[in-house]
């Protein structure tokens, strides 16, 4: 009985070892985007990421950014790792949104890190709000931007639109 209790306590004490926070993760000042090479850290209004299941996370300056990233690996020549999470920085409230439930304005002329925005918040009441305020064009829930949505006429001024050859930072092996 004995035995069962240790192997028990061992199994439990490895098992958790391997769990990963699916929890937003501070970003680091010195943790730089993969596609263009600047520091997320210092635009934190517009901050966003992935947290992938090894427990590893990339962290981005822009929205269009990530999904950049997350769509077009082809195109980056990232090798892009199995998605625990992404998260966006609510535009009002400056909080962690997770993905699904995030809704973005396109459109505006609200000028991030990396130019023209996808300006999130965590309602359709809220990005009607936004629409509003800063003129946005669109309303987008983040199921619907997939790589059709991304090289459309509705996001032609935002950077990467094309989504061709975005990396920038070609200090990054990959």
């Amino acid at each position: 009985m004995k035995k069962f209790w240790v192997i028990l306590f061992l199994v439990l004490l490895f098992g958790m070892t391997n769990c990963v926070s699916l929890q937003p993760i501070k970003i680091e000042p010195h943790k730089a985007c993969p596609l263009c090479g600047m520091y997320p850290a210092r635009y934190p209004q517009f901050n966003c990421q992935i947290v992938f299941k090894d427990g590893s996370y990339e962290a981005f300056d822009s929205a269009v950014g990530l999904l950049v990233y997350r769509l077009f690996p082809d195109n980056t020549e990232i090798k892009l790792k199995p998605i625990a999470k992404i998260y966006f920085k609510d535009y009002f409230k400056e909080i962690w949104l997770e993905a699904g439930k995030t809704f973005f304005v396109t459109g505006s002329e609200i000028m991030g890190p990396m130019g023209v925005e996808f300006l999130p918040v965590d309602s359709e009441q809220a990005a009607e709000e936004l629409k509003k305020q800063e003129q946005g064009q669109d309303i987008t829930h983040f199921k619907e931007i997939n790589r059709q949505y991304m090289k459309s006429n509705r996001t032609r001024r935002v950077p990467y639109a094309v989504c061709i050859r975005p990396v920038i930072h070609s200090s990054i092996v990959r």
